[in-house]
């Protein structure tokens, strides 16, 4: 009877736990725009691996449990070491899209030449759920660039993505 109570109050217990907010930040992920490029759309990409199984088993859930997922923010800085190099300046926008295989392309993020350094920029969010991007082994990070100047050497880039995930460890 003890027992039988006592499995009773821990199942009402884990019934009422509330699903957990966890993040995990992708970061230095290299971009390159390559030289020459005229004034206009430019569209680079760059694959990044999800690696949720470590961020699972440190976190003490399934994969398979994670309800949500949204990008918290975006950060992409230009890390040109060029005698010349290129700012923000000559950006007009830019789009961030994340795009994983099977699944159709989604924008996450852009930014309309709101500049945070003259070689820094943070994205306005689109709040949409990414979670069947990020369950991917890997997904493809899209920059899509309108620029108002040529660019006339290779300009590294190095983005940074923080995301939230909601988990609902028993259910």
């Amino acid at each position: 009877m003890l027992t039988a109570t006592s499995a009773l109050l821990f199942l009402n217990s884990c019934s009422g736990l509330k699903t957990l907010s966890i993040h995990k930040n992708y970061e230095n992920i290299d971009f390159v725009i390559p030289s020459p490029q005229a004034a206009g759309i430019i569209t680079i990409e760059e694959e990044v691996e999800t690696d949720l199984q470590d961020l699972a088993s440190t976190n003490g859930f399934d994969i398979s449990k994670i309800e949500s997922a949204t990008v918290n923010s975006i950060t992409l800085n230009i890390v040109d070491t060029d005698p010349m190099p290129v700012t923000y300046d000559i950006v007009d926008n830019i789009v961030c899209s994340f795009m994983a295989d099977g699944i159709t392309v989604a924008e996450v993020g852009y930014n309309q030449a709101v500049k945070t350094s003259p070689t820094q920029m943070d994205f306005d969010l689109k709040g949409i759920d990414v979670a069947s991007y990020l369950k991917s082994t890997k997904f493809k990070v899209i920059m899509k660039i309108t620029t108002n100047a040529a660019i006339t050497h290779d300009v590294p880039m190095k983005a940074s993505i923080d995301c939230v995930f909601k988990v609902k460890p028993f259910k």
